[in-house]
């Protein structure tokens, strides 16, 4: 758990207040025997163990209402399922699904596809909102926002079948915030599926900074959630050509491998 404003915690002190108000009220008065007052004492013994757990009881919500008090102040952020279940159910979700063709790599022992698995889980998790929130789908080969009735209609479009166009992870998001400017979303969230695959994002472009920026530019505050639908096998190997050219009369291409933190090129 992080705070928006730390320093608030100091505040926390606070809780002692109305322990040391209870210990000087307590100091506050001798108590003196007084023979005509023994038989009230007498009296008065049997209800202080109930009103001793009282005293105690009222103290400590009042603790406890202080903390409580500081704690808000310092704007708490939860995150995870815990966080999901404190906050709510967005305004807008707004889902993008990366459909290049790397996506329909499938193990041997499934029957669907990474794009199949990312849709069943979007859409598992767009139900999971209750229809509380409007559903927009942003995909990789048009990054057209479509805004959709209800979750359940996510497998039957034709937004979210296979295509042969390659994803530009930089250029949804910057769709998505186009979007989020363009129309009033209020409490948004971002949730992104992909199978990270370097050329689709472009980690090394400084789109990504812009991207960022104008993300937290945006008046209200937007989550994004990461579906990485990753390979359970060894290291994909990248292969990007770099050059053409005729040689001898025959066809010359150079190409340049990487992954798995090496690279190389060849003829």
């Amino acid at each position: 758990m992080i705070f928006l404003q730390p320093f608030v915690l100091w505040g926390l002190a606070l809780v002692a207040v109305p322990v040391v108000i209870h210990l000087l009220n307590r100091m506050r008065y001798r108590s003196l025997d007084w023979a005509a007052m023994s038989f009230l004492l007498a009296a008065s013994r049997r209800s202080r163990r109930s009103a001793k757990l009282r005293h105690w009881l009222v103290l400590a919500c009042r603790a406890l209402a202080i903390a409580a008090l500081v704690l808000a102040m310092a704007r708490p952020l939860v995150g995870g399922w815990l966080g999901w279940a404190l906050s709510g159910a967005p305004d807008t979700v707004l889902l993008l699904l990366d459909r290049s063709p790397s996506m329909e790599w499938r193990e041997a022992a499934s029957a669907r596809s990474k794009r199949e698995v990312a849709v069943a889980r979007l859409t598992e998790a767009a139900r999971a909102t209750g229809g509380a929130s409007r559903l927009v789908l942003i995909e990789s080969a048009t990054r057209r926002p479509q805004e959709i009735s209800s979750a359940g209609v996510l497998p039957e479009l034709t937004a979210t079948v296979a295509s042969d166009a390659a994803a530009d992870i930089p250029a949804m998001l910057e769709a998505a915030v186009d979007y989020i400017t363009a129309n009033p979303c209020g409490r948004t969230e971002i949730w992104l599926a992909s199978d990270l695959q370097a050329s689709n994002w472009s980690a090394t472009q400084s789109r990504w900074a812009a991207v960022t920026a104008r993300l937290g530019a945006l008046p209200q505050e937007v989550r994004v959630r990461l579906l990485a639908l990753r390979d359970s096998g060894g290291e994909n190997v990248a292969v990007r050509v770099t050059g053409v050219r005729r040689q001898k009369g025959e066809a010359v291409v150079d190409l340049e491998l990487a992954g798995g933190g090496a690279a190389g090129a060849g003829t």
